[in-house]
């Protein structure tokens, strides 16, 4: 038996491809009987031990099993039954050797697996193929797959690990035309045989399980313009899918690409409920339903990429996901369908109609989309899933809210250079007039009292204001920073009560309304970092600790380089929060940090902050409200423990008259 020089690279180089995730996807085993074997001192029983090993992982896990055989290998006088050969094997002797077609036969007919895919690098490897009468009288009457591909035939030799290097190209560079996945099948077999040259390559498929979901394959294809995609069904609806399946019938994959087609089948096949071994009813009529909805899911897509084409964006759809109340985590890689899927599946409320939190979304688009002929497409799908109440209560309330919105009061403390001011500025905006309407008042005296007496005023002011039933929710107060680090304005006595019991206060800071020269450039900055930010999946806070504010050179140099301009996080209370925020703020638009008794250190500020994101900044509001009840007693890791100052677009547009003030010297006197 002679050297193969090339044996242990070509060994590693096609386990290394086969337990890539994105390419294999096998699982890599480590240990004696590993899944890598290499060894000069193998024995038979090694190699047995280590198929017997992976097979009762495959059955475990409801897997396929990928055996793959290279090195050196013969077969009997007068006989084709390939035997692998190890350190000490002969050819006069089949006991020193592996009878493969056994070892094979074996794996595949183990109750559980859900198929074997063979890989045969030796000679004379077309010998491995096992006999299919042989399987069929196996203890699962042949209901397995089985998929051989093989080197050479059973009177010829392989040299150079050819197959395998070869295998190992076509895995790495793709198979032009074979979808998603990379099946051990005709194409595949023909690609092999048009890079092999001297040795015919060969395969042999046993398929008599038909109860399987998706073919034998071997690697995902990356020439597949849909490899990683979904086909029709996202993550979400995979994930409860995969679940629902599992818990009906054990040990069952989901085909790679889910189309419509599958899911008919699947729908089919699982109200027929002909299927052998232990089920679960429950779970039968729960994938029934699943599989429904999911197909419901994809049709509804199909309508919303038709009825949206020409405003459909990325932007648009993250807007109408925090619109309609939906969380973060709805949002996936394929936006549309990961929100539609997230809202059928997953944000149904008790004893609400299932289509309720869909009928949300859809008219969230719809009132998004500012387009005339929108509703009036949607509708139909809103009377075909019996939500058209929800559907026209949800188009009502954002209209409301889109009214409230644009209505607000801002408050302005710009005057107080050191400590409270003599008068707060107020501007009612969205009321209709062309400008915002102006009114100045006096704090009497000019301290923390006199401020929200002033307040109170302001309120009553620009109540007085609007015509019934119009109301009066969102308030703006922008305060100079000394006031910021140490003045929650929510918490101002305005008459008889907070100004945050029944205001919706968000915090700014006056400096961004400041007519400096280069105040429309901060301001500017920060209109890209907001359009930035809506553009991001992800939550885009840039969190700060006290390592980064103990080196002011070092952060003064980040700020300037655009490090931090975007939301900012201070993960803890910093001790000069006056002299942090003054830094800060010129540079990034929203800034966090925790009140000073609020424990941040172990991560649950930036969890906090990453579960409310979509909320905020409106949803401090209920926040703060929770904080001053009984209830929150001795509460420190909720998010009214969290201090913001909040710069949105809508503010940084309010402030754009001040960016172009022209402020007059003093006139010489004559």
């Amino acid at each position: 038996m002679g050297t193969l020089a090339r044996l242990e690279e070509a060994a590693e180089g096609l386990h290394t491809v086969l337990t890539d995730p994105a390419l294999g996807g096998c699982t890599a085993r480590p240990g004696d009987h590993g899944s890598l074997l290499v060894s000069d001192t193998l024995e038979p029983d090694d190699v047995r031990k280590a198929v017997y090993e992976a097979v009762r992982r495959a059955k475990a896990d409801g897997a396929v099993l990928v055996v793959a055989l290279l090195g050196h290998g013969f077969t009997p006088p007068q006989q084709t039954d390939l035997h692998y050969m190890v350190a000490q094997s002969t050819t006069r002797s089949t006991m020193s050797a592996v009878n493969v077609r056994q070892l094979l036969a074996v794996a595949a007919d183990e109750p559980g697996v859900e198929g074997v895919i063979a890989l045969i690098d030796t000679c004379h490897a077309a010998g491995a193929a096992p006999d299919a009468g042989g399987i069929a009288g196996g203890v699962r009457a042949g209901r397995t797959r089985l998929s051989v591909l093989t080197a050479s035939a059973s009177d010829q030799a392989a040299r150079g690990m050819r197959l395998t290097f070869a295998l190992i190209d076509v895995l790495r560079e793709g198979l032009n035309g074979a979808g998603a996945m990379v099946f051990a099948d005709t194409r595949l077999t023909e690609e092999l045989r048009g890079r092999i040259v001297g040795q015919v390559v060969g395969r042999f498929e046993y398929d008599n399980d038909p109860f399987a979901l998706d073919g034998l394959w071997l690697a995902r294809n990356v020439r597949s313009a849909t490899a990683g995609g979904g086909g029709v069904v996202g993550l979400v609806g995979r994930q409860d899918l995969e679940e629902a399946v599992t818990l009906w019938r054990a040990n069952v994959r989901l085909p790679e690409r889910l189309t419509l087609g599958e899911l008919d089948d699947l729908h089919r096949f699982a109200q027929q409920g002909r299927i052998e071994g232990p089920t679960d009813s429950r779970w039968q009529a729960r994938v029934i339903e699943m599989v429904g909805t999911l197909l419901e899911c994809a049709r509804t897509v199909t309508l919303l990429n038709k009825v949206l084409a020409e405003v459909l964006t990325s932007d648009l759809l993250r807007e109408a996901r925090q619109l309609s109340g939906l969380p973060h985590e709805a949002e996936g890689t394929e936006l549309l369908r990961d929100l539609v899927e997230y809202a059928a599946l997953r944000a149904r409320k008790l004893h609400t109609p299932p289509w309720q939190a869909p009928a949300r979304l859809l008219a969230a688009l719809a009132h998004l989309s500012e387009a005339d002929d929108v509703i009036p497409r949607l509708r139909p799908w809103a009377q075909e899933h019996g939500v058209v109440t929800a559907f026209n209560d949800a188009l009502t309330e954002f209209a409301q809210l889109r009214r409230q919105g644009e209505l607000r009061l801002v408050l302005s403390l710009a005057g107080a250079l050191t400590d409270w001011p003599e008068e707060v500025d107020a501007w009612l905006v969205g009321s209709g007039e062309k400008l915002p309407v102006h009114e100045r008042f006096r704090c009497e005296p000019a301290d923390r009292p006199g401020v929200g007496r002033a307040m109170g005023r302001a309120l009553a002011w620009a109540r007085g204001r609007l015509p019934d039933p119009e109301q009066l929710v969102h308030v703006d107060v922008a305060a100079p920073v000394h006031l910021l680090a140490r003045w929650h304005p929510e918490e101002a006595k305005v008459g008889r009560h907070l100004l945050g019991v029944n205001s919706t206060v968000v915090v700014r800071w006056s400096g961004r309304m400041d007519p400096a020269e280069e105040n429309a450039e901060m301001n500017d900055a920060a209109r890209r970092a907001l359009r930035r930010m809506t553009a991001c999946g992800a939550v885009p806070v840039e969190w700060i600790d006290a390592t980064v504010l103990g080196d002011r050179q070092g952060l003064e140099q980040s700020l300037m380089t655009g490090r931090y301009d975007t939301a900012v996080g201070i993960d803890h209370h910093p001790e000069t929060l006056q002299d942090v925020l003054e830094e800060l703020l010129p540079y990034a638009p929203i800034i966090l940090w925790p009140r000073p008794e609020a424990r941040a250190g172990d991560g649950t500020l930036r969890a906090l902050v990453d579960q409310h994101w979509h909320s905020l900044p409106n949803g401090f509001a209920p926040a703060y409200r929770h904080r001053w009840a009984r209830e929150h007693a001795g509460c420190v890791t909720c998010l009214g423990e969290v201090r913001a100052v909040w710069h949105d677009e809508a503010w940084l547009e309010f402030c754009r008259p001040f960016e172009n003030r022209v402020v007059a010297g003093l006139e010489e006197e004559v």
